[in-house]
């Protein structure tokens, strides 16, 4: 019997398993991220360990040893994550515009009271953030260089590039919008896996993963990123010695950390207004 050019063959590929063709990473292959990245960087830190035994006791060697391990790892995530999207999406590419007025006006608000609420909650629950972050603000006072090369270039670009860029654009496009963000907020908190930074990196992955899928412009989530970096660097340099005594005052007050709350809602608000009229939403 004749075949016709319609009739199809066992070993062709079935049409209803190629609607549902999933852009990569799924969820499966993201969360091997933050899995990988904390075993090859327990293993380059034990061997910087035992290279410069006094990294366990300096906190800037510790810094300036392992931020470099850690921002070299997340770029070659991000080089063989974006080469494998770029083989499923091949007209794919990053978008780095202009931060929209909204953003540029609103974020610093936003960025600052959310430090307040989150850090300012987390001192109530008895998770102070501020021990944990101590290496950061001495890095701020003793290599101030090396904080803003990393914090305001290095590590906003790869983390947007990766985290929104990447792998949330994809989840976006496999699954519901809340799985996404979910999911990406999970997968920064992974990260670090303290629970003395919970509350703010969740609240700050959603915060900026929103952003992207109102936008789709990883320059309103790369300004947000740096000034992540920016605020504690003000802080530290403009209230100097009264750095310890202030910023704990504030962050036990019950007044300041409600007004910082309401401040954030005030500065959503305004973006959810505005990005319908600025700003093309990710569909």
């Amino acid at each position: 019997m004749k075949t016709t050019d319609n009739t199809r063959s066992i070993f062709d590929d079935d049409p209803l398993l190629a609607e549902k063709k999933k852009f990569y990473p799924t969820l499966g292959h993201a969360w091997l991220i933050p899995v990988y990245s904390l075993v090859v960087f327990l293993a380059f830190y034990i061997a910087a360990a035992g290279a410069y035994p006094g990294i366990t006791n300096d906190k800037v060697l510790s810094s300036l040893i392992t931020i470099p391990i850690y921002c070299s790892l997340l770029l070659v995530v991000l080089i063989y994550s974006y080469n494998r999207k770029k083989k499923v999406e091949p007209d794919y590419h990053l978008h780095f515009g202009m931060p929209s007025p909204a953003i540029l006006l609103a974020g610093p608000f936003l960025m600052l009271s959310l430090y307040l609420f989150a850090f300012g909650v987390q001192e109530w629950l008895h998770l102070s953030a501020l021990k944990e972050w101590d290496s950061v603000f001495l890095l701020i006072r003793e290599k101030p260089l090396f904080y803003c090369f990393v914090y305001f270039l290095i590590d906003p670009f790869i983390q947007e590039s990766l985290m929104r860029g990447v792998i949330l654009d994809s989840f976006l496009k496999n699954y519901s919008p809340l799985k996404a963000l979910l999911n990406v907020a999970a997968i920064s908190f992974a990260f670090s896996l303290s629970p003395y930074t919970f509350l703010y990196t969740v609240s700050f992955s959603l915060m900026l993963s929103w952003i992207y899928m109102k936008t789709g412009n990883l320059g309103n989530t790369l300004y947000m990123q740096v000034l992540c970096g920016l605020i504690p660097a003000l802080l530290v340099f403009i209230l100097q010695d009264q750095f310890e005594t202030s910023v704990p005052l504030v962050l036990n007050s019950t007044v300041w950390v409600g007004v910082s709350g309401v401040v954030a809602i005030i500065c959503v608000i305004i973006l959810q207004t505005s990005f319908p009229s600025t700003n093309k939403v990710i569909k």
